[in-house]
């Protein structure tokens, strides 16, 4: 009897153990999920200025310029200044992506259209 209830103990405190154990890597991995997520949102909500914008979507400023006039492309004006959030010119260079294969996929449809196979 006294050997089952010593076996129970043992068995009890293994599973507490077990359990606390993986709590801990539970409360871990959330930590590092969480924290990713925070730095990919602060780059997403990075304020860019022209100079550090046209860097990164590697154009010239003045290309930069000329597509911000004709309104093409996501900005913030502060004054004279004109600024970008990252996230959203990403957001734009992937949509744009979307746009190109739309066009693709007319420009073949008119084509097809235009010359009928012939038979």
């Amino acid at each position: 009897m006294f050997h089952m209830k010593e076996s129970i103990t043992h068995l009890q405190a293994f599973i507490t153990e077990l359990v606390n154990e993986a709590v801990q890597v539970a409360l871990e991995q959330h930590q590092e999920t969480a924290i990713t997520e925070l730095a990919e949102n602060n780059l997403k909500s990075e304020i860019l200025n022209a100079d550090q914008a046209a860097e990164f979507l590697h154009i010239a400023k003045q290309t930069l310029y000329s597509m911000t006039s004709r309104r093409k492309i996501p900005f913030y004006k502060n004054g004279k200044k004109i600024l970008f959030r990252k996230g959203e010119l990403q957001d734009w260079l992937n949509s744009g992506k979307h746009e190109q294969e739309k066009n693709i996929h007319r420009a073949a449809s008119r084509y097809v259209q235009d010359k009928p196979l012939k038979r």
